[in-house]
């Protein structure tokens, strides 16, 4: 019995790493009124860059950047009217998942793209290649949860 509770376990272990293999562990980390605060995230391996943003009204944007023109975004928004990327709302139907809306949709040269709001965070991506969709939506399922934690 104590051999298959091992087995078990182990087979537990092994598949959560697989399920992360394309993902890598990070943070957000923004100020709201003078306190800093991190969210847990995932994105996916093999980003070039990542860049920063804090506009006028306080917006704070962590995007990462791919080869090939993808890029994941990570935002805490004072004002959450701010457009992180263009959302054509009359072909775009909202979304509802884990208490979150969220947008899906391919853009004119094939491009997965995906933006996700929760009080006053969006999460996104865009340009991203048909077989990569998958693992940036768990990038961003993977933030939405750690939202609402």
């Amino acid at each position: 019995m104590k051999q298959f509770i091992a087995f078990f376990l182990l087979m537990m272990f092994c598949s959560s790493c697989f399920l992360f293999s394309d993902l890598k562990k990070t943070n957000f980390s923004f100020s709201e009124n003078g306190t800093k605060h991190s969210v847990n995230a995932v994105v996916p391996k093999k980003y070039s860059k990542t860049e920063t943003s804090v506009d006028s009204a306080g917006n704070q944007v962590h995007y990462f950047l791919y080869p090939g023109g993808a890029e994941l975004y990570f935002a805490f928004l004072k004002d959450t009217a701010t457009e992180l990327q263009a959302i054509n709302y009359s072909e775009n139907i909202p979304k509802q998942l884990y208490q979150t809306i969220f947008y899906k949709g391919m853009d004119s040269t094939n491009h997965y793209w995906r933006e996700t709001r929760f009080s006053n965070y969006k999460a996104g991506y865009r340009n991203v290649e048909e077989d990569d969709d998958g693992t940036f939506d768990s990038a961003i399922n993977y933030f939405s949860l750690h939202l609402m934690r």
